[in-house]
């Protein structure tokens, strides 16, 4: 069984569990304090050298993902800052044509993570928004596929994440999330049944969350 198909049911059941059954929004006696989440995710994008991997230079990504995460808040007044750190089992890919119309170009994305910062202000007591942004890795299948079989090297991919965010409490301990990150990853060369330069990988990235605040 995949990393996705372990941790994808078990977040969608914990934020349904939670959501169902959550009582009337109570206002925190403060954001100040650590907190955990669980996550889940859609991914839409694009990959390719804008040359010849794939054949047209680039094609879309898509797929989802389910994940954890982990974070400090503090609260100055309306102001609410801090770090959170996220990791998410990802199912990402896209494929096309090679120049080769025989062979298909490929790149799969199976891991994704963050170390960002953000920056919020609560619109009301229970409602917070915020911005986001900080590094993010993502590792990444880049492959050909054809008469001769599939070739493929995998790479971890270092770039910046950045966005924006809302979340709102729905219990004095339990808050609901929901955020919408770009993805940008650096170039990187790849190995496949030739070698191609300067592959690049990015993605919009659709997350809800359930937070719980210890």
């Amino acid at each position: 069984m995949t990393r996705i198909d372990t941790l994808f049911p078990a977040a969608a059941l914990a934020v349904g569990i939670i959501a169902a059954g959550a009582a009337a929004a109570q206002s925190p006696s403060s954001w100040t304090g650590y907190y955990g989440g669980v996550s889940l995710s859609y991914h839409d994008g694009m990959f390719g050298n804008d040359d010849n991997f794939p054949g047209d230079g680039d094609d879309g990504l898509e797929g989802y993902g389910a994940g954890f995460l982990f974070g400090y808040n503090y609260q100055n007044g309306s102001v609410v800052y801090g770090g959170e750190l996220s990791y998410a089992a990802t199912d990402i890919s896209g494929e096309d044509s090679c120049v080769n119309p025989a062979f298909d170009c490929g790149a799969e994305v199976d891991q994704l993570g963050s170390l960002r910062g953000r920056v919020g202000y609560l619109v009301n007591p229970q409602s917070l928004a915020y911005v986001t942004a900080g590094y993010a890795f993502a590792d990444v299948y880049a492959y050909t596929d054809g008469p001769i079989g599939q070739n493929g090297e995998n790479k971890r991919m270092d770039g910046w994440v950045y966005g924006l965010g809302f979340e709102q409490v729905l219990t004095s301990r339990i808050n609901l999330r929901g955020a919408l990150l770009r993805h940008d990853f650096a170039e990187a060369d790849f190995d496949t049944d030739v070698p191609y330069d300067d592959i690049d990988v990015d993605f919009t990235t659709l997350e809800v969350g359930m937070i719980f605040r210890f």
